[in-house]
């Protein structure tokens, strides 16, 4: 099938899709132990140098595309089944990534910070619901900037640096007015107390929409992207 065709174009490249997040991570983490033991008595050493993963996931969908899709195309595939192995390989990604974060929280917490009161994995609010919950709020994020960086790669791809100039600055004058209208209309405040009354898993809900744009829109545009 052509599909399993694509998956094996990304198959053989198992260094960007786990080997260096799993460098990363592990050189990032030894880091966050050593200041850990550093810090005298009972003090909480809060790192947070787990978050380069989900950068990673983010570059990942950008270098992903951009060192296969030519390759692909070159093998007679279709621009659908391309798309379908890429997003498969991501979903993969995330899924592992998550169900290392979930497992290495808990060790964490059963552990009490590796010893020395380290908060690395077992983060603050991002853990504080059930196992479930925890699963869902980190899948969502990578998720999330996975399919963000394919859809940018993918839109460079179809309408070059000046198509991604122009969304670039559309999304920010959208911004500029969203925070302009906020600020006039006042509503700062009840934002900020609808946000914290509101757990991650919560917000993390809200995220879903976003990923599923970003997927349809790549899925839409590839088909008609030229290598």
């Amino acid at each position: 099938m052509s599909i399993q065709r694509a998956l094996k174009i990304h198959n053989q490249d198992k260094w960007t899709w786990l080997y260096i997040a799993f460098i990363i991570l592990f050189v990032s983490f030894l880091f966050a132990l050593t200041i850990g033991v550093l810090i005298p008595g009972d003090e909480k050493a809060l790192v947070t140098g787990f978050s380069y993963i989900f950068v990673y996931m983010f570059v990942m969908g950008v270098v992903g595309f951009n060192q296969t899709f030519a390759y692909a195309m070159g093998m007679s595939l279709r621009r659908t089944d391309y798309w379908m192995s890429i997003a498969i390989m991501g979903l993969r990604s995330c899924l592992l990534f998550t169900i290392l974060f979930v497992l290495l929280a808990w060790v964490e917490e059963w552990t009490h910070g590796w010893g020395n009161q380290l908060i690395f994995f077992n983060f603050p609010y991002l853990n504080d619901g059930n196992i479930f919950e925890q699963f869902a709020v980190y899948f969502i994020a990578f998720v999330n900037f996975f399919f963000l960086g394919l859809f940018i790669s993918i839109f460079t791809k179809r309408y070059g640096l000046r198509g991604l100039l122009t969304l670039g600055l559309t999304v920010l004058f959208s911004i500029t007015l969203a925070v302009l209208l906020a600020t006039y209309f006042e509503v700062w405040t009840d934002l900020f107390h609808w946000v914290v009354q509101h757990t991650a898993f919560q917000l993390s809900i809200w995220l879903i929409p976003l990923a599923l744009l970003y997927m349809i829109v790549s899925f839409l545009i590839i088909r008609r992207t030229a290598v």
